[in-house]
C-alpha cells in the first residue's frame, strides 16, 4: 500500500497531499504524523517542512515510528529538532501521561501545544488536571471511583441517546474497562462487561463500585 503511513518515506507526498487539501478548504488545514517510518527512515524535519510549504497551519507529532505503533519511548529530541525547523506551530505527542509530563514536553522540546491520546481513554479529568497544573503549577486530585463509575454511566446514556442501545452498548463495552482501569477488583467486572448487551446490564455491573 503507498498510502497512509507510507508518505512518511515520501515528502513529495505529504507536499501534494497538503496542497491539494489547502487549496480546496476555507479552513485552517493540520497536520498529525509521526517521526518516520523507522529509525533507518526518520524524515520528520523534511516532512513537517514540505507541510508547510504547502500551507499547513499546524503539525502535530508523535515521537514514534510507523513500525513502534505504540511501544517503546517517544522521541521528544526529533519533536524538539521539528519545532525548531518550521515556524507554523508545532503540538508534541507522545508519553504525556500526566500534567507534570505536559509541563515537562513544553520545557524540553519548545512546543507551542501538547496533544495527549491514550491517556485520557476512560479519564477525562487528565485533561482538566493537565489545564489546571499548567496554569497554576498546582496538582488537583486523581478522581474517585465513584466519579469515574458516574461520568462512565453519563457516558454510556450519551452513547445509548446517539447510537441506540445495541450499538450503544458494544461501543461503550472498552470505554467501561478503560474507566475502571487502576480500579481495585475490576477483573472480574470487565470481564462481565465484555458480555453485557443491553444498557441495563452494563449499568448493573458499573453500580458493583
Amino acid at each position: 500500500c503507498e498510502a497512509c503511513a507510507r508518505w512518511l518515506l515520501d515528502r513529495n507526498k505529504i507536499y501534494e497531499m497538503v496542497s491539494a487539501v489547502v487549496e480546496n478548504v476555507n479552513k485552517p488545514v493540520t497536520c498529525k504524523v509521526r517521526i518516520g517510518w523507522d529509525y533507518d527512515h526518520i524524515y520528520a524535519v523534511e516532512n513537517a517542512k514540505a507541510a508547510e510549504r504547502a500551507g499547513a497551519s499546524a503539525i502535530s507529532l508523535h515521537g514514534r515510528t510507523r513500525v513502534q505503533m505504540y511501544e517503546g519511548k517517544a522521541d521528544w529530541d526529533i519533536i524538539r529538532q521539528v519545532k525548531e525547523a518550521v515556524n507554523i506551530p508545532v503540538i508534541g505527542n507522545g508519553d504525556v501521561t500526566s500534567p507534570e509530563l505536559a509541563q515537562k514536553m513544553l520545557d524540553e522540546t519548545g512546543v507551542d501545544a501538547v496533544m495527549i491520546g491514550r491517556e485520557a481513554l476512560g479519564n477525562p479529568w487528565m485533561i482538566y488536571r493537565t489545564v489546571h497544573y499548567l496554569e497554576t503549577g498546582e496538582l488537583m486530585d486523581e478522581p474517585t471511583v465513584k466519579e469515574k463509575v458516574e461520568i462512565a454511566l453519563l457516558h454510556l446514556r450519551r452513547l445509548v441517546e446517539l447510537k441506540g442501545e445495541k450499538v450503544g452498548v458494544m461501543e461503550m463495552r472498552k470505554h467501561a474497562s478503560w474507566y475502571l482501569k487502576g480500579v481495585k477488583g475490576n477483573g472480574k467486572a470487565r470481564k462481565a462487561l465484555n458480555q453485557a448487551n443491553t444498557q441495563q446490564e452494563t449499568i448493573d455491573i458499573l453500580q458493583t463500585f
